[in-house]
């Protein structure tokens, strides 16, 4: 068996980000690769860009856009190698990224999916802040991994691009293409239930770019405003009879309650209201609740008075104007910092060498 890897980058109108990222799959150390970017018909001169100066990327063009799971569905189909690799056009990664995930993924058990190490970045006036190193457990129970993926506010210890995937196991798993929004998880969920257990290991190093601009997922049609709303819903039916349903149930009425907040008040939303009260109520919730809780102890029970007084129209309107206030978006800038170790500064190297 040979060990080429697949590397598949969705992308849409962001070519400068695109060609940073492409820059930082030239730097890998592995070089029996090959990479295919599906292009959801961008027009910003993507294309352009790429022939004149990616030359080895292989370009499968939608004319309409079909969304980020069926952009990697048809990167699979466009590829041979034995591993692949899904790549967001907006982030970055270590020149030895690819090698060490795979060195780790062939020294592990048979069935593992093994996830590397991630960290956050900005740029912030010129300036590159980072987050945390974080890395998923050596070894956790497949359920509690789940449980990860459906808590609605996580702070993820994996990704997408944390992971090599075995081609065999893209044989018998396609990405869910109804959904536009939590479709990595509902992946990763999914070859968890197919008898897979995701593993960490210390090697490698996943940068996720934190940004204000459009993620490669934002659509703004009632088909993404819902896909949250049908994820957990299928979840809910995929784990209706499993064992580990009672450890699932806490996550999983947080992320209907989060669903039933967010989508309170939208036309679109009114036929799917009466389902994600129905699997709360499945899931053990009695009572309306605010999630995520305000932090400052007047905050949560100003919130609460409100839902209990006003009910979710009431509590959906506070929200609102509490993000307006704040100014909307939010790159979490308390968990940012300036390079200050040996390893911080080597990382704010890679990235800034790609710039």
């Amino acid at each position: 068996m040979s060990n080429k890897i697949s590397i598949i980058v969705p992308t849409r109108t962001r070519a400068r980000l695109l060609r940073q990222a492409l820059r930082s799959v030239r730097a890998q150390t592995w070089t029996e690769r090959d990479v295919v970017v599906v292009d959801e018909a961008s027009a910003d001169g993507s294309a352009a860009m790429l022939a004149s100066e990616f030359p080895e990327a292989r370009v499968v063009r939608h004319e309409v856009a079909k969304g980020p799971a069926a952009a990697r569905n048809a990167g699979v189909a466009a590829t041979d190698g034995d591993w692949v690799f899904f790549w967001d056009d907006d982030d970055l990664m270590h020149p030895a990224h690819l090698e060490a995930l795979l060195h780790a993924a062939l020294a592990a058990p048979p069935r593992s999916l093994v996830s590397g190490r991630l960290r956050s970045f900005a740029i912030v006036d010129d300036e590159i802040r980072l987050a945390p190193v974080v890395c998923t457990p050596e070894s956790r129970p497949g359920i509690e991994t789940i449980v990860e993926f459906l808590q609605p506010h996580r702070r993820g210890t994996l990704t997408l691009s944390t992971i090599l995937w075995p081609r065999r196991l893209l044989e018998t798993l396609s990405w869910d293409e109804d959904l536009l929004i939590n479709e990595d998880v509902d992946f990763f969920g999914r070859a968890i239930l197919a008898g897979w257990q995701i593993v960490g290991r210390p090697v490698g190093m996943n940068y996720i770019r934190q940004h204000d601009g459009e993620r490669a997922s934002a659509d703004p049609t009632a088909r993404a405003l819902l896909s949250p709303a049908r994820y957990r819903l299928k979840w809910s039916a995929l784990l209706a009879a499993h064992p580990g349903r009672e450890v699932c149930a806490p996550a999983m009425r947080d992320g209907f309650m989060a669903q039933l907040i967010d989508l309170t008040g939208r036309p679109e939303a009114e036929a799917v209201m009466p389902l994600l009260r129905e699997a709360f109520g499945l899931w053990g919730g009695r009572h309306l609740y605010v999630t995520p809780p305000p932090r400052q102890w007047l905050k949560r029970t100003l919130a609460q008075g409100v839902l209990d007084v006003g009910g979710l129209p009431a509590l959906r309107w506070l929200l609102t104007e509490a993000s307006r206030l704040r100014g909307g978006a939010d790159l979490q800038p308390s968990r940012l910092h300036a390079p200050l170790s040996d390893a911080d500064k080597s990382d704010a190297a890679v990235i800034r060498a790609v710039q």
